[in-house]
């Protein structure tokens, strides 16, 4: 916070009580962030006089919206800045974040040789993986492999770790081959099937028992 404005950096259900400028500042935040975008501030006190609000848009968020008392705002949202209102607030007034969550597939520089032609999983804020307590038992994680354009659909869990959002799509599991005792050998075309595959947040997995785990997969 600044004497001319309020810096809002981190989203997520809370209420700030401060002053500003010696003035009384009340405002209530309510958002489920991470698993959804939707963020709204209620004024409940603040000054008379003029005071921006300064919304962070993170590097993710693309064609992120502004509304104040339900009409759009038309100011600068773009990924990495921060989004600046400035006017007289009042007793009652609201604003409405809404930063877009698309799942997406999400590539390094191919100067990271380990990460080559494989792809990330990431939904706003969060970067998923792949757990073996999510595959059949004749899969392992190395086996699966992802398409480009896979359709990936998000849902809630609330059974899992009080509630989180996982992420399905349909992938490709090449069935495991035996490789005892061999090091290198003569490629060959393995048999594959499709299977729905869960992703979970990065931070959840090894929560179910012993697991293998992986954020990159093979893309095709």
């Amino acid at each position: 916070m600044t004497d001319d404005a309020v810096w809002v950096n981190l989203y997520g259900g809370n209420k700030l009580a401060t002053k500003l400028n010696g003035q009384p500042l009340v405002l209530e935040q309510v958002a489920t962030y991470p698993w959804d975008g939707d963020v709204k501030i209620t004024v409940e006190e603040c000054p008379e006089s003029e005071f921006a609000l300064k919304m962070r848009i993170p590097g993710w968020a693309e064609s992120a919206q502004l509304c104040v008392n339900g009409t759009a705002v038309e100011v600068p949202a773009l990924p990495g800045t921060y989004a600046e209102i400035t006017r007289r607030w009042k007793k009652g007034d609201v604003v409405e974040l809404e930063l877009p969550m698309p799942a997406r597939l999400i590539e390094a520089n191919p100067l990271v040789e380990e990460t080559r032609n494989q792809v990330a999983i990431q939904r706003g804020p969060v970067v998923y993986c792949l757990e073996s307590s999510d595959l059949p038992t004749d899969v392992r994680v190395q086996d699966v492999v992802i398409s480009a354009d896979a359709k990936l659909t998000a849902q809630f869990d609330s059974g899992m770790l009080k509630g989180v959002t996982v992420l399905e799509a349909n992938v490709v599991a090449r069935v495991s081959q035996d490789w005892k005792g061999t090091l290198y050998r003569p490629a060959r075309d393995k048999e594959e099937k499709m299977i729905l595959a869960r992703f979970i947040p990065y931070y959840a997995w090894s929560n179910r028992g012993k697991s293998e785990m992986s954020v990159w997969l093979p893309v095709r």
